[in-house]
C-alpha cells in the first residue's frame, strides 16, 4: 500500500511539473564545446555597446554575435582569465604572463595588441592576471604580486602582495597583504582608514553606498562599512 501511495505521489508531481506554464520564461540555450570551439573553463563574460558577447576562456577570447562563435587566442597560447571593455569598445585582456587589448583592424576583424613589451624588463615575468579596472585615463591589471597601470602608452608597475582590485563609484580601491585597503589618489596608493586596515581578511566585494560610504564584503569575516576614514564591522541583520 505504501509503495502504491508513493507511486501516485510521484506521478502527480510529474503531472504538475509538466503542466507548468512556461509563457514569459526566458529561453535557455546550452552551447557545448563543439559549438564554440573553446576550452572547458570560462573565467569572465562581458558585453559591449553593440550587444556582442565576449568570454575569457582557456583557449583565448571567444566572441558571440548571436549567430556565430569565434576564438581569438593570445600570442603565448595561454588562458584569458579576465576582460574589461572601455567606452570606445576596446577590449582589454589579461592572461598568464600576458596583458593587452583587442581592437578592430583595417578589415574590421579584431586584432590583439600586446602591452607586455611596455613592461620594464625587471617586471615582465608574472603569472595570471585576475582583475582589470579602467579608471579615468588608466587601465589597471592585477596580478598577485604586482599591479600594472597602463597610461599614455606606457606602463607603471606597483610591486606588492595584491589581493583585490575594484572601482567603486568614481574611486579605485585595492587591498594588499601588508597595508590593507588602499585608495588610488594623486597617482599613488594611500590608506583609506586611520584605524582598522583590513590587512587580515580577504575582501571579495566592494560597492558604493551613498556619496561617502562603502560596503565591503569578505570571504570569511562578514561585512564592513567604510564611512569617511573609519572601517566598522557590520553585525547581522545588515541594514
Amino acid at each position: 500500500m505504501k509503495s502504491l501511495w508513493l507511486f501516485f505521489l510521484f506521478a502527480g508531481w510529474s503531472l504538475i511539473v509538466s503542466a507548468q506554464n512556461t509563457i514569459g520564461l526566458p529561453q535557455i540555450i546550452n552551447y557545448s564545446k563543439s559549438d564554440f570551439q573553446g576550452g572547458a573553463q570560462t573565467w569572465d563574460i562581458k558585453q559591449d555597446s553593440r550587444g556582442m558577447m565576449y568570454f575569457a576562456n582557456n583557449e583565448g577570447m571567444l566572441t558571440y554575435d548571436g549567430s556565430h562563435w569565434k576564438v581569438y587566442p593570445l600570442p603565448n597560447r595561454t588562458i584569458v582569465s579576465v576582460l574589461a571593455i572601455a567606452d570606445n569598445d576596446r577590449i582589454y585582456a589579461g592572461g598568464q604572463g600576458e596583458i593587452g587589448y583587442f581592437a578592430p583592424g583595417p578589415n574590421g576583424n579584431l586584432v590583439y595588441t600586446s602591452l607586455k613589451g611596455e613592461v620594464p624588463a625587471s617586471q615582465d615575468k608574472f603569472a595570471d592576471i585576475w582583475r582589470i579596472e579602467i579608471y579615468k585615463e588608466s587601465v589597471f591589471f592585477q596580478a598577485s604580486d604586482r599591479l600594472f597601470e597602463y597610461r599614455n602608452n606606457s606602463i607603471k608597475v606597483y610591486p606588492n602582495d595584491w589581493l583585490y582590485l575594484k572601482k567603486a563609484g568614481n574611486k579605485l580601491y585595492a587591498q594588499d597583504k601588508l597595508n590593507g585597503l588602499l585608495l588610488f589618489n594623486n597617482h599613488e596608493w594611500q590608506p583609506v582608514a586611520t584605524g582598522e586596515k583590513m590587512d587580515n581578511v580577504l575582501i571579495s566585494g566592494i560597492i558604493e553606498m551613498g556619496a561617502d560610504s562603502l560596503l565591503i564584503n569578505t570571504q570569511l569575516n562578514g561585512m564592513y562599512l567604510l564611512h569617511h576614514d573609519s572601517i566598522i564591522k557590520k553585525q547581522p541583520p545588515f541594514t
